[in-house]
């Protein structure tokens, strides 16, 4: 087990493919499975196309087109505009992903990327507890 420490700055997504295939490279000797877990309610695991930075902006587009800051409807609000809006978020798109290891690096297709994908406001420092099994 690893931790990595993601710094982001404001909402959208950071890919961390490099930095976790560093890990398994590392460590991953043997491993068929990699576990990776953020530790926060607001934040989440995805895995996309890296191929083009729009996609990333269109996916931000969405959210913010469905999950609307602010709401008059939220109960939640104890760290601002973005607190509840932050967690439904990171529900819709999970904390965790699995993903096979194929000669010691993350058996992503070719224009796959696995992202943090940040769901507040503001910098933020991100725990990732990544596990080769």
């Amino acid at each position: 087990m690893s931790e990595l420490t993601v710094v982001t700055n404001n909402r959208g997504a950071v890919e961390i493919t490099q930095q976790v295939n560093g890990i398994v490279a590392k460590q991953g000797s043997g491993a068929k499975l990699c576990h990776i877990f953020t530790t926060h309610t607001s934040a989440s695991l995805i895995i996309t196309g890296n191929e083009d930075p729009d996609l990333l902006l269109d996916i931000e587009d969405y959210f913010q087109s469905i999950v609307i800051d602010a709401s008059p409807n939220y109960r939640h609000n104890n760290e601002g505009d973005f607190d509840v809006s932050g967690h439904i978020r990171s529900v819709l798109t999970g904390e965790s992903k699995t993903i096979p290891v194929v000669n010691k690096k993350l058996a992503l297709g070719k224009y796959q990327g696995l992202f943090l994908y940040e769901h507040r406001a503001g910098v933020n420092n991100r725990k990732l507890i990544v596990t080769l099994l």
